[in-house]
């Protein structure tokens, strides 16, 4: 009677099934590499001056660069981008102190953010601080 009551029980193994785990990892490791985007994102570094009155009262005359558009002005007079990396580079801004780095910027609506990005790398990678002027709301 034993071998009856033997044959009509299942044995049962406490393992879990691990058979398809591989193929649910490389299902995975294919997802991700498929949905993830691999960008490297641009960014510059950039000091902004404290905003103390004083310190830009001392200064001379703080070069403005002007953003009209797709216009670029340096000091209201109408350069390219490389001539304002020259311009900038004259400067020699990295000499200075904090001071006498600053270098104005103005954007007008409708400045596409390419020249905006371009003019603030320009005067950050010449050494400058940058003074970003906003309008004020009336």
């Amino acid at each position: 009677m034993r071998n009856k009551d033997s044959k009509g029980k299942k044995k049962r193994v406490g393992a879990i099934p691990t058979d398809s785990f591989s193929d649910i990892a490389f299902l995975l490791i294919v997802y991700f590499m498929v949905a993830t985007t691999l960008l490297k994102v641009k960014s510059i570094t950039a000091d902004l001056p404290s905003g103390e009155k004083a310190a830009q009262a001392q200064s001379e005359k703080t070069p403005i660069v002007n953003l009209r558009g797709a216009e670029i002005f340096f000091n209201d007079k109408p350069v390219e981008m490389d001539d304002l990396n020259a311009r900038l580079a004259a400067l020699e801004l990295a000499q200075k102190q904090n001071a006498q780095r600053v270098i104005m910027l103005e954007s007008a609506r409708g400045t596409p953010y390419e020249n905006y990005f371009k003019a603030l790398a320009a005067i950050s990678s010449n050494g400058g601080v940058v003074a970003i002027v906003e309008a004020e709301e009336k």
